[in-house]
């Protein structure tokens, strides 16, 4: 149960419960005032024509019940035998009764019941009205309205108290068992302990917030675990594709410095490798960098609003420019409006369309086809380029987007290993959906998916 569920619970019982009896004790004090069961029935006694009785006569016994104690039984008997209303059993209401039988029934429950009989005054002297009491002998003590309820209260606050007690400890044991749980499982983290899962409350009947951080720890503990895997894939990835640059400069340079060439030719030519080799190194550390800044988000803070369509305009005629020139059969089909605007950076969509285009042409043949298209459906654009090239086999299609992955069937060219990479880290921090369907030797199919509500 959720700790604020529990705490909701105690405080309504808090609340509620001491209402309920303020409540309840006076009305249940109310509900057992012997004077009462006199005006039960009273609308009888108030009918009967042989019996005229004023207010002020009904007020009499009124308050001569009031006096009585709830285990008080009484008889009120007009004086022509007919009992006007009665709490005995034994009696009805409006019956007739002889006195002399009242008095043998009155002798043979003498044993049992001490009796009290007495005459209230009334207006009607004619009408004298005979009120008959009785008390069971074993009654040894009588409280008074006072004293039962003062010990129904203090029943009550032991009660509540009780109560109290109880769910106390169970909302502290609950959160002592919860904090507990959450320590050993971070102390298990912060010892570095990634590869073994945390320790899970086994019923629901424990679950409570803090629990659930244990959750969002084994979440956390999952992505420190692939964020350490990936560091350290990005460093040995960063360490091959870097040793060969490094390894054909420092070779040249070796041999130019025990002077292994005499011929200026061949010097130049040296020097021209050493060149196009800096360079690579500078492009791919260059890559790297801007890796690396787009994994901080601050710049998603300052998305601009703007026009996409001209965007994607731009790139499909460049991509059918360019697809002829590399002998490939470009078409391209923009169905987006002109004046639809959505927050994204420009320079970055361009590169990742770029990067998603330079994939297509680079694993197509000549006169392969290669498909671009966007369109407006249901609240979402749609950006597809389909090619007819190599495909991509089912087993690497969830791996080409990691860094540094190069599925064998796939790459032909060099490279990082990052371009998709970038690609998945630019359209997540836009908020958008990429997806890749493909078919080994039938070509690949990516899907942006680009929100246009939220």
């Amino acid at each position: 149960m959720k700790i604020k569920t529990q705490l909701r619970i105690f405080l309504l019982g808090v609340i509620l419960v001491p209402l309920l009896a303020v409540t309840a004790l006076p009305a249940y004090h109310y509900l057992t005032r012997p004077d009462r069961m006199l005006f039960d029935g009273y609308k009888q006694i108030r009918s009967m024509d042989e019996l005229p009785l004023s207010q002020r006569d009904l007020r009499v016994f009124r308050q001569l019940i009031h006096t009585l104690p709830p285990n008080v039984e009484y008889i009120i008997l007009a004086n022509h035998g007919t009992i006007l209303h009665t709490t005995i059993p034994d009696f009805s209401n409006l019956s007739k009764i002889s006195m002399q039988q009242l008095f043998q029934y009155m002798n043979e429950t003498s044993d049992k019941y001490f009796y009290q009989l007495s005459s209230p005054p009334l207006e009607n002297k004619a009408d004298d009205i005979l009120f008959i009491s009785r008390i069971n002998r074993d009654t040894k003590h009588k409280k008074d309205g006072f004293t039962r309820m003062l010990t129904s209260l203090l029943v009550f606050i032991m009660l509540f108290e009780l109560f109290c007690i109880i769910l106390i400890v169970m909302i502290s044991q609950t959160i002592s068992r919860s904090i507990t749980l959450l320590s050993k499982n971070t102390e298990r983290i912060a010892g570095g302990e990634l590869d073994v899962p945390l320790d899970f409350v086994k019923n629901s009947k424990s679950d409570n917030e803090i629990t659930r951080l244990t959750e969002n720890l084994d979440k956390m503990r999952l992505t420190l675990k692939d964020d350490a895997e990936r560091r350290t894939k990005f460093i040995m990835g960063i360490s091959h594709d870097l040793r060969t640059p490094v390894a054909v400069i420092k070779g040249y340079t070796e041999a130019m410095s025990d002077g292994f060439y005499d011929n200026p030719l061949e010097m130049k030519k040296s020097l021209g490798i050493i060149s196009s080799k800096t360079e690579q190194l500078e492009t791919m550390v260059n890559t790297l960098i801007n890796f690396v800044k787009l994994n901080q988000t601050d710049w998603v803070q300052q998305l601009k609003k703007q026009k996409i369509a001209p965007v994607l305009e731009e790139f499909s005629k460049t991509a059918v420019t360019t697809g002829g020139i590399f002998k490939r059969k470009v078409t391209a089909e923009v169905s987006v409006s002109e004046e639809l605007e959505i927050p994204f950076d420009k320079e970055l969509i361009q590169r990742t369309l770029e990067n998603l285009f330079s994939n297509a042409l680079r694993y197509t043949n000549e006169n392969d086809s290669i498909a671009i298209r966007a369109y407006e459906e249901e609240e979402k654009i749609y950006f597809k380029i389909k090619d007819s090239g190599i495909g991509i086999a089912q087993e690497n299609l969830e791996k080409i987007f990691d860094m540094f992955y190069r599925a064998s069937s796939s790459r032909r060219e060099e490279g990082m290993g990052i371009g998709l990479a970038t690609v998945m880290t630019i359209i997540k921090a836009h908020g958008w959906k990429i997806s890749v369907d493909s078919e080994l030797g039938k070509g690949s199919e990516f899907i942006i998916e680009i929100p246009l509500k939220n």
